[in-house]
């Protein structure tokens, strides 16, 4: 009796440390899809994520902040991580009004947004986004900065690096043109062909002095789990 026991007890506790370690290994993994600043998914999370949005998401933009880099070099980057966290929560909580939307940080001072619905809407959810990111923020020592931002809308049939490049190429051409929101035109907008990492974890003019080396989105999406394919949108 006391050798079934111990073999019981045994078992339970090879059981309950599996259990824990399998929870610890879920953890890890839903970190890896969400970016640690903002809480929004990162690339790795976009990626993961977009099975599950492909077939209703028929809008995707690319969110490029202006101004953001004086705020650094100007506050420090404690500042600039305060921007980039109201930003996000600010387009969170834009998003969330729209039934399966989703708001990712791709690096530095971009975003990305997946919108189920016709062009026409996802073209004024953009318009209402950028008018809440260019309201001022509070910063260190009571000032305030005010940012805003370049919009790119592209369609989506389905081809998340496709999609992400057609809005790339038409946030380039908010920005340059000072126009806000861009809709993406293919007889204005030139871009490469897609690619699986069509665009960089943080772009060179962000780039603080030290060197940060960017990990691919393919490599980093597989650390993450299909169930976390539906982050909360939080405000």
């Amino acid at each position: 009796m006391k050798t079934l026991a111990f073999v019981v007890g045994a078992v339970a506790g090879v059981t309950a440390a599996m259990a824990v370690t399998g929870s610890r290994v879920a953890s890890l993994r839903r970190k890896a899809c969400v970016d640690s600043l903002t809480g929004v998914p990162n690339r790795a999370g976009l990626h993961a994520a977009w099975p599950a949005f492909a077939p209703t998401a028929s809008v995707v933009a690319l969110v490029d902040l202006d101004g953001f880099k004086p705020v650094n070099d100007t506050y420090g980057h404690a500042a600039g991580d305060v921007v980039l966290t109201t930003i996000a929560a600010r387009l969170r909580t834009r998003v969330a009004g729209v039934a399966g939307g989703l708001v990712a940080r791709l690096g530095g001072d971009e975003f990305a947004l997946v919108l189920p619905g016709s062009m026409r809407h996802a073209y004024t959810v953009a318009v209402l986004a950028a008018a809440e990111v260019a309201l001022s923020i509070p910063v260190a020592d009571d000032h305030r900065v005010t940012v805003t931002a370049s919009i790119g809308l592209a369609p989506s049939d389905g081809d998340l690096a496709a999609a992400l490049a057609a809005a790339d190429a038409a946030m380039y051409r908010a920005k340059t043109s000072r126009s806000g929101v861009v809709v993406y035109d293919p007889t204005a907008d030139d871009r490469t062909a897609p690619t699986s990492d069509p665009r960089p974890m943080v772009r060179v003019r962000d780039l603080p002095t030290t060197s940060v080396t960017p990990i691919p989105a393919r490599a980093a999406a597989a650390g993450c789990v299909a169930a976390t394919s539906r982050f909360p949108a939080r405000g």
